[in-house]
């Protein structure tokens, strides 16, 4: 990545005091968000997130995305420390013997990174980590089920990432059994994003059929294909079931509705996504940053059409609450079925770049490749601007103020946050033929 040591972490971290919580009825629960490089990470700071979760490019479940170098790890951290945030490694893939002295050398980066914890799923791993003094948390792979198996790793960490099959009612006895006990021990548990359809992402379909190991980092997901179900019968005959059906595609997680019940039961709330999208990043940490603040201010109720409104402005496979609500035995209802990929009725269009930004009055330059006009929505990404939103409600050219502009034309647009030279520009658009 360009200028890393050049960033300008004030300007970057620009929204940093926005969400500010005064009342303390609840547990200060923490708000953990994806972050696959340091525009991420940036992103996901500026909208309220108390720390990211990342990895490298080994050894950390998102092989097929992009991920930190190690200059940029240590960047993240610097950045972190100067604004009262967390940074937390990955090293959770399966390990075999060939992977010992990679996993053992990440353990020795991150310990001289001074990364604020590693996530791990083999057991090895966690006892040498903790041997070398970094904090370490149990990966959702280890799916932990009760409170025997997370008594036995607080003998090494001191978070778990619960199972994601556990129901509401089984985290609570969980967190009431661990607490008689007196065992100390933070329970975290995914609130947003992808559901896979094995069991704590346990599958080997696409290593079965391409070779691509999931458990290593490197899944296809050919669960997300249509697929043909059919009964063979043992005189040779069969019946189709169904046909280019996604049955192997769950919908995606969302919990926005329930933040206070879940808020009782974790330390931590995670959001899935280190291979999304930045503006994935902005609007999901954003929202449920809101929605934690709002549970404290009381306000919570009242803002959850805006929550579910805005949370359909993002990529999703339609909304489901995986399993908090229902057990493993319950109906097709959490799969997509019918859809393929994205059931979001927005969509991001291309419509032009920023060719200059005048800070002393928040204006940008941006040449356009799309018409853009009054009340639209854009979105502005950059490698040092992280991913920022913005209503166009104030546009001039040549000095004139104008409701519309046309592609070609350049516009200076009034914007909130601070962007730069290169940033791409976005227009997200509601389709009409599609409703909420």
């Amino acid at each position: 990545m360009d200028n890393i040591d050049n960033i300008d972490n004030i300007d970057n971290i620009n929204s940093i005091n926005n969400f500010s919580s005064t009342n303390t009825k609840k547990k200060n629960v923490e708000l953990l968000s994806p972050a696959r490089d340091l525009s991420g990470l940036i992103t996901a700071y500026n909208n309220g997130a108390d720390a990211v979760y990342c990895g490298l490019k080994e050894l950390s479940m998102r092989a097929t995305t992009k991920n930190f170098e190690r200059d940029e790890l240590v960047q993240g951290v610097k950045i972190a420390r100067e604004n009262d945030k967390k940074v937390y490694l990955c090293t959770n893939t399966v390990l075999y013997e060939n992977d010992l002295q990679k996993a053992l050398e990440i353990l020795d980066f991150a310990k001289s990174a001074e990364v604020d914890a590693v996530i791990v799923s083999d057991l090895g791993l966690m006892q040498e980590a903790k041997e070398m003094g970094l904090e370490v948390h149990v990966s959702v792979q280890n799916n932990i089920t009760n409170s025997l198996s997370a008594k036995f790793f607080s003998k090494f960490a001191d978070r778990v990432v619960l199972s994601r099959e556990l129901s509401l009612n089984q985290i609570k006895e969980i967190k009431n059994n661990l607490n008689s006990q007196k065992v100390n021990l933070e329970l975290e548990g995914f609130v947003h994003g992808a559901l896979c359809v094995a069991m704590s992402g346990r599958c080997f379909l696409s290593s079965y059929l391409f070779n691509r190991h999931a458990n290593c980092g490197d899944c296809l997901q050919p669960c997300r294909r249509s697929w043909k179900l059919v009964n063979e019968h043992s005189d040779g005959t069969h019946e189709l079931i169904c046909e280019g059906k996604y049955i192997l595609s769950p919908k995606d997680l969302c919990t926005i509705e329930h933040v206070p019940e879940l808020m009782d039961v974790f330390d931590c709330f995670k959001i899935e996504g280190r291979a999304k999208n930045l503006d994935y990043v902005m609007k999901t940490t954003k929202i449920y940053r809101e929605a934690i603040d709002s549970t404290y201010n009381g306000n919570y109720l009242e803002k959850i059409p805006y929550f579910l409104k805005e949370l359909q402005k993002i990529y999703n496979r339609e909304y489901d609450t995986g399993f908090y609500f229902r057990n493993t035995c319950n109906s097709v209802h959490d799969l997509q079925y019918e859809i393929e990929g994205n059931a979001s009725p927005y969509r991001k269009i291309e419509a032009g770049k920023v060719v200059n930004y005048y800070k002393k009055v928040g204006v940008a330059e941006i040449n356009l490749t799309n018409d853009i006009e009054n009340d639209d929505e854009l979105i502005i990404t950059g490698e040092t601007t992280g991913c920022v939103e913005q209503v166009v409600n104030s546009m001039q050219i040549d000095g004139k103020i104008v409701e519309k502009a046309l592609k070609g034309q350049n516009v200076g647009l009034k914007i909130d946050n601070l962007v730069r030279e290169n940033d791409r520009v976005f227009l997200l658009k509601k389709e009409h033929n599609k409703e909420i």
